[in-house]
């Protein structure tokens, strides 16, 4: 008979770990869906700062709505974290617009966020568009309100982490996203230092503070590991260097709101203005990470569309997204360049890490019959655990005194059960539950 030894058993842990991260689970944070749409706990109008308005002295309360899987579905204590920025031209939108994707994100095992930000750039919020084309009026407004949005979406941040616990975050796996002005948001949020923003907005700290202390008087720092940047861009690509974030890019190659390339944004039509501030798109971010040998996935459409993927092929984002994700958590993320012909491609990632558990002959006290757990008499079972495939605790089963034990079969995948015993010795057991 054999044994499973808890020592040997760690040392493999161990030496696995340097790869991949105790996310990498199959079946997590994959294309597929792991919960039901019943099983997401929706937290809506969380508070997370109070900010002036600018223009203006009206002191605005900034929410936003978060996206879990329901402790009572979800055995795992602690989950990566993704925080997303709607788009709108920082004139209009608002969280619920991609409240779907946050849905579905959670629905493969994230808590993710969707963020209310503030609007408005000297025109009106959730007006039309042409109310901030006046170039001769609005064109160092546009930056300001740019600046402002980043001041939101770190104070948002810094409200998730401090407030982790509640929400059952790993705060060692941040990553966040954003479609068209909330990917530039975003993506400026990740790199920018303060220096850096003041050469891009030399007025905004006068006009409406510091990017980091703005709407809260929150601390808490955090590394981000991983960015889905839908049609976003940055204001100049030296701000990428020494970051070594990698980036997922959706984008369309004639896109004239937000360039592939690089121009001015909202350069459209009867909107089009050379003074609005000069952004670098997807695909030169894209070269910027490979000259940095960061790793990165880009993903184009063709044509003149602004966010195609995320409106037109929102399956196909969503899986290549999480996977992308996925592959930082598990440490083998890899550089790729889509077939332009083939967008609703999704891929698979849906395997997890594998560790192996070594084997040694001694006497079996432990015996697996399905989802029942058989224990010797003289085991004296002083507690059983069940860990996921990195040693992560899962739940405690309670020792009910009989030589009979009823595994929880909520719990779906393959796991480990260990067996405490009253003079100290421990045995383990793979469980596999589907």
């Amino acid at each position: 008979m054999k044994r499973f030894l808890i020592a040997s058993f760690t040392v493999l842990v161990s030496l696995s770990s340097q790869a991949q991260s105790q996310h990498c689970l199959a079946d997590r944070y994959s294309q597929t869906a792991l919960f039901d749409s019943s099983d997401i706990q929706i937290t809506t109008g969380v508070h997370y700062a109070t900010s002036m308005r600018w223009p203006g002295t009206q002191m605005d309360s900034l929410r936003m709505d978060v996206y879990q899987p329901s402790p009572t579905s979800d055995p795992l204590e602690k989950r990566p974290l993704i925080v997303m920025m709607h788009g709108g031209a920082y004139a209009a939108g608002n969280k619920n617009d991609i409240a779907s994707f946050c849905f579905q994100m959670a629905r493969r095992g994230y808590v993710s966020v969707t963020v209310q930000y503030r609007l408005g750039w000297d025109c009106i919020p959730n007006g039309l568009f042409t109310a901030c084309s006046d170039c001769s009026t609005h064109a160092a407004e546009l930056k300001i309100a740019a600046y402002r949005a980043v001041q939101d979406h770190r104070a948002a941040m810094r409200h998730m982490v401090h407030y982790a616990e509640d929400f059952g975050i790993d705060t060692a796996f941040v990553f966040v996203g954003g479609v068209s002005a909330g990917s530039i948001a975003t993506l400026h949020s990740a790199h920018w230092n303060q220096s850096e923003a003041d050469t891009f907005c030399p007025t905004c700290t006068d006009e409406v503070g510091l990017l980091d202390t703005t709407g809260n008087d929150l601390t808490d720092t955090y590394t981000i590991k991983g960015i889905i940047n839908n049609c976003g861009a940055v204001e100049n690509l030296d701000i990428l260097d020494g970051h070594n974030i990698p980036i997922i890019g959706f984008h369309d190659d004639g896109d004239c709101s937000v360039p592939y390339n690089s121009g001015a944004v909202l350069n459209c039509g009867l909107w089009t203005c050379s003074s609005f501030f000069w952004a670098r798109g997807s695909n030169l971010i894209r070269g910027r990470l490979a000259q940095s040998g960061t790793c990165y996935q880009m993903n184009t459409t063709l044509g003149p569309g602004h966010c195609s993927y995320y409106d037109s092929h929102f399956w196909s984002m969503l899986g290549k997204s999480t996977c992308f994700l996925k592959s930082i958590l598990c440490g083998n993320c890899t550089n790729v360049v889509n077939d332009i012909w083939n967008v609703d491609n999704v891929p698979n990632c849906s395997a997890g890490g594998t560790i192996s558990i070594q084997e040694n002959e001694a006497q079996e006290l432990v015996k697996l019959n399905g989802n029942r757990l058989i224990l010797d008499q003289e085991a004296h079972v002083s507690s059983i655990q069940i860990f996921d495939l990195s040693m992560r605790l899962l739940v405690d089963v309670p020792v009910n005194g009989t030589n009979e034990v009823q595994l929880p079969t909520s719990l779906r995948g393959c796991m480990v059960v260990k067996v405490d015993s009253e003079n100290s010795s421990s045995e383990v057991k793979k469980w596999c539950n589907f």
